[in-house]
């Protein structure tokens, strides 16, 4: 069963190696007037039990934008931003489904895989320790106070196995 991630809100996770993370806009009448289902930008982050953030997810209108922080560090902890170029055109349609895979690679290196609507746009090496136990969305506000993003999110922790086989192989496909 989904648990619902509002805006401005933190929920518990239990997201580790082998499992996926998948995010859908919760259907209801959470979208504001004159907003279109999916407006950008918005962002996702998922933290480690002392409060790190394990994977900061950005949508913007030609972006998205991936980062990490370390608390603890003996520089300012932050990991160099990366960046895939998309062309949302300002929306993204009503019911497209954001996905993490957390995998660990040949050599034991932890990566996340980044899917939308089940392809794979980006793979972000994991450089924080610890596997994710709670996740938070944001969406950004523009003057005068037009809130982007849905209001509300599911939010479900699959295990590899429980995903149907096409699912699997979208994930291999990615690799």
């Amino acid at each position: 069963m989904a648990k619902v991630l509002k805006r401005g809100r933190n929920i518990p996770l239990n997201f580790t190696s082998g499992t996926v993370l998948v995010l859908k806009p919760a259907p209801g009448k959470e979208l504001e007037p004159g907003a279109r289902a999916l407006d950008l930008p918005f962002d996702f982050k998922l933290f480690n039990k002392t409060g790190d953030i394990l994977l900061h997810i950005s949508f913007s209108a030609t972006r998205i934008t991936f980062k990490d922080y370390a608390r603890r560090s003996l520089g300012d902890g932050r990991g160099k931003e990366q960046t895939v170029d998309m062309n949302f055109n300002r929306s993204v349609m009503y019911g497209d489904t954001v996905s993490i895979h957390h995998y660990v690679t040949d050599s034991d290196f932890e990566r996340y895989q980044i899917l939308l609507n089940g392809i794979t746009v980006y793979h972000f090496d994991k450089r924080v320790p610890g596997p994710a136990t709670e996740i938070s969305y944001t969406r950004l506000v523009q003057r005068p106070y037009h809130y982007w993003g849905p209001n509300r999110w599911d939010v479900d922790v699959y295990q590899i196995g429980d995903l149907l086989l096409e699912d699997r192989l979208a994930l291999e496909r990615g690799r």
